[in-house]
């Protein structure tokens, strides 16, 4: 395809009944997409890449200029890439997004490859065990302190301004003598959730708490939701053992770059 056959176009108000009708019946591919613009279009850019016939070919979300996604084909995303200075802390695609990724961000060469899990409801396993509690505004600083424990090498730079609670973020915890030892954080949408946290304090692992409190958060959820979503490392074995074991299955790959 010659990218002189192609033309840009930002979403906006006029033009957003187009990008949602593009992407309804991909809801698993294009979840940040939707979700993103739907409750936060002021810190959220995308840009759609057209053919000559008015037909989507790629397409280009940002972020508060911070996290990149990136869906489409190569040619349609080069496109819109081609003159572009952007410095995120990650971008994220798919398989058929790794050369072109090279290609404009070439400092960025630490490579996440994460499965993308998908729950629907009825469908989930009941390990509930251990007594749970709805985390408010003033438990952030136990939430960052928890998730930089849990795995300093991903959550190592959070601090508690950086724990969003609100009516479309929600997070639960357990309790043993008044510390917070487990934790999970579940971004409501529509009739989805999704779970973008879950931490356990080292010492507790391994005795069923995060089984437990994702079983809690599931039955909370599909109270009013009827689908589920959760990102985990591929290279996370005992993780996905987990989240399979509650009913989770694989939904497709994505690939997060980040500068070493």
């Amino acid at each position: 395809m010659k990218h002189d056959r192609l033309r840009s176009i930002r979403v906006t108000p006029d033009n957003k009944a187009f990008f949602y009708d593009y992407i309804k019946n991909n809801f698993a591919e294009y979840f940040f997409f939707h979700v993103d613009y739907d409750q936060y279009p002021e810190s959220t850019e995308i840009y759609m890449a057209l053919d000559n016939e008015e037909k989507i070919k790629g397409m280009v979300l940002i972020w508060k200029n911070r996290r990149i996604q990136l869906r489409g084909t190569a040619e349609s995303l080069e496109f819109l890439l081609n003159g572009k200075n952007y410095s995120p802390i990650s971008i994220t695609g798919f398989d058929n997004h790794k050369k072109l990724i090279s290609k404009f961000f070439p400092d960025y060469k630490k490579e996440i490859a994460l499965y993308f899990m998908v729950l629907k409801e009825g469908d989930q396993k009941d390990f509930e065990r251990y007594k749970f509690q709805t985390l408010n505004e003033s438990y952030r600083e136990e939430i960052a302190s928890l998730m930089r424990i849990a795995d300093p090498i991903y959550w190592g730079s959070r601090k508690p301004e950086d724990i969003l609670i609100d009516e479309n973020n929600t997070y639960y915890g357990i309790m043993k003598e008044k510390n917070l030892i487990c934790m999970i954080g579940i971004w409501k949408y529509e009739s989805i959730g999704y779970i973008f946290i879950v931490g356990t304090h080292p010492d507790y692992w391994n005795q069923g708490y995060a089984s437990s409190l994702i079983s809690s958060t599931l039955k909370e959820l599909f109270r009013e939701k009827k689908q589920c979503f959760i990102m985990v490392r591929v290279a996370n074995a005992p993780a996905i053992h987990t989240y399979k074991k509650l009913g989770f299955s694989i939904c497709n790959t994505h690939y997060s770059y980040e500068r070493l």
